[in-house]
């Protein structure tokens, strides 16, 4: 069997839910290893045999829960591995005790769609990999809880992470999706060439300022506000916001949050909606010379050393963050 194929435990203790997800999943064959398991003490102990990337467990079992046979698995597995339950509409507070004790990646609400089911598969491989790749990294983490839509690319676009923002939105978005093979694809050709070249570009240069991307046309309404930004090894970082979310820092905000005075808060606002130093400069009444000097302060009292880091940490800055410092300011 080939190594690099994803291994995914299915646990049920129906066995015609079993047979069912055997036959709606056989498309699938050729990307996974797919095992199932009626007994969740057995599935403990098929596990310590040899590990998973994904279990998929229903979450009231016979014996074991399925909460209860995570926790023992954790108590001895891979810590890449990622859980996803399915549970009924009257599971609420299970599903609670789930996040907070075991850290489930998804749940599921039964019946639960076989596209459903495959995203929601393939955005724990995503997350598998990039914890894999990046052992003890709190970055996915800290992504995770953004409200920022947060997508992490290789080349070709493949993800490597998306948080839930981002995976919501290219759920519901008509111009942007992940494709069965883990892609991020837009809907026309000019999008997508246009994000393939900065995404490009930025992993060629892990010093390129971040750039604004346009998926459509002029003449066209963006449905979405693009923007892409280096990572570094060989990965790029695309920040997706639709419109009426799209909340550009105000220069107090700016003020209040970075001690900067509002000069250097109007700097980084036009710099972090994609202007370069020159146009903050212009838009500020400065000269260049003059606008450089105070982006090594800006960069002092922020704690970042390149524009690049500047952007990346006033376009994750939450915008829920901002307001609340505002009323209680």
């Amino acid at each position: 069997m080939d190594q690099s194929i994803s291994r995914i435990l299915f646990v049920d203790d129906e066995e015609r839910m079993l047979s069912s997800l055997r036959r709606v999943l056989r498309a699938q064959s050729g990307r996974w290893s797919m095992h199932y398991e009626s007994d969740p003490v057995a599935a403990v102990e098929r596990f310590r045999e040899q590990p998973f990337d994904v279990v998929v467990s229903d979450l009231r079992m016979p014996g074991l829960t399925g909460l209860e046979m995570i926790l023992q698995i954790q108590e001895f597995g891979p810590p890449h591995t990622e859980y996803i339950l399915l549970t009924g509409n009257g599971d609420l507070d299970s599903a609670m005790t789930a996040i907070n004790s075991a850290g489930v990646f998804r749940f599921l609400t039964k019946p639960t769609s076989t596209e459903d089911l495959v995203e929601a598969i393939d955005a724990a491989l995503a997350a598998v990999n990039l914890t894999r790749d990046n052992p003890g990294d709190l970055a996915s983490a800290a992504l995770a809880h953004l409200s920022a839509a947060v997508v992490v690319v290789g080349r070709d676009l493949k993800v490597a992470y998306l948080n839930d923002s981002a995976d919501e939105l290219a759920k519901s978005s008509s111009l942007v999706v992940l494709d069965p093979r883990g892609h991020l694809r837009v809907k026309t050709a000019k999008g997508q060439d246009a994000l393939s070249k900065a995404v490009d570009s930025a992993i060629q240069s892990a010093d390129i300022a971040p750039r604004f991307v346009k998926l459509l046309d002029d003449h066209e309404a963006d449905e979405l506000k693009v923007v892409v930004m280096p990572l570094g090894a060989g990965r790029a970082a695309i920040l997706l916001s639709a419109p009426d979310r799209f909340e550009p820092p105000s220069v107090d905000s700016l003020v209040e949050l970075f001690g900067l005075t509002r000069v250097e808060a109007a700097l980084v606002q036009t710099i972090a909606c994609g202007g370069t130093i020159e146009a903050a400069a212009k838009s500020s009444k400065v000269t260049v010379e003059t606008a450089r000097t105070y982006l090594k302060r800006i960069f002092q009292k922020t704690g970042v050393n390149r524009q690049v880091d500047l952007v990346q940490l006033i376009l994750s800055t939450p915008a829920s963050l901002i307001r609340a410092r505002r009323k209680t300011g």
